[in-house]
């Protein structure tokens, strides 16, 4: 059964609101992660260049911007990924989602995040996982992919590797131990370095000390690009 908040749209909103539909709904081992594949008919998906942020509705008038995933332009379907183990609107609409709902969005803009270079490092939380996803489609087949991403828990994480296989990245339980590999990493691969273009995502106090790890092995801004989804 659809739920209540799709079908009351203001007469405000039905002026610029354009809709879709849920087609499939994923969650991972029962825990607080969500994939939701969205049909997005009046999309051209052709013409993404850079990752992008769809500005979803999660109630009435209150929208919450979400990375599309991964996309197939033909079939004109996208994939959406949601961390609902905090509290707000945002996680409620997510869990409320079945096959077949209404899917009702403001607009689709640029993130002005896009593939740079020959390897792509990955450093960032669970909120990024859509982030990456867009970022490796985006990018060259040959473009070389490594980092870390950092998780809530043990049993996300398991299934980030499970349900992510494609993504090839290490999973890491502690902001401490992404920090730590991070670090690692970086010392591990001194040779290649140079070739190598950092995306920071997620939460803003770990983009910021990410950013302060990398300045330490003088890593300079013009090959950090950063995102902050959440304080």
């Amino acid at each position: 059964m659809e739920t209540t908040y799709s079908n009351a749209l203001s007469p405000v909103e039905k002026l610029f609101v354009k809709s879709g539909q849920i087609m499939a709904v994923r969650q991972w081992h029962g825990g607080p992660f969500y994939e939701i594949d969205v049909s997005l008919p009046q999309v051209n998906f052709e013409k993404w260049d850079t990752a992008q942020a769809i500005k979803c509705r999660i109630s009435p008038l209150h929208y919450t911007d979400y990375t599309p995933a991964i996309w197939d332009a033909a079939e004109k379907i996208c994939t959406l990924y949601i961390d609902t183990g905090h509290a707000g609107p945002g996680s409620s609409w997510a869990k409320d989602q079945v096959e077949g709902n209404a899917f009702h969005y403001m607009k689709i803009e640029s993130e002005k995040h896009y593939p740079l270079g020959s390897h792509l490092v990955f450093l960032g939380d669970q909120t990024a996982i859509g982030h990456f996803c867009a970022l490796q489609q985006l990018a060259q087949q040959d473009t070389e992919i490594s980092g870390f991403i950092n998780f809530n828990d043990a049993i996300t994480a398991a299934a980030f590797s499970e349900n992510c296989a494609w993504l090839p990245l290490q999973p890491t339980t502690a902001y401490t131990e992404i920090h730590t590999q991070t670090d690692k990493w970086i010392l591990d691969n001194r040779y290649k370095i140079e070739d190598c273009i950092f995306y920071l995502v997620g939460n803003a106090k770990l983009i910021v000390s990410l950013r302060k790890l990398l300045h330490t092995h003088g890593i300079g801004g013009s090959r950090i690009k950063s995102k902050g989804f959440w304080q």
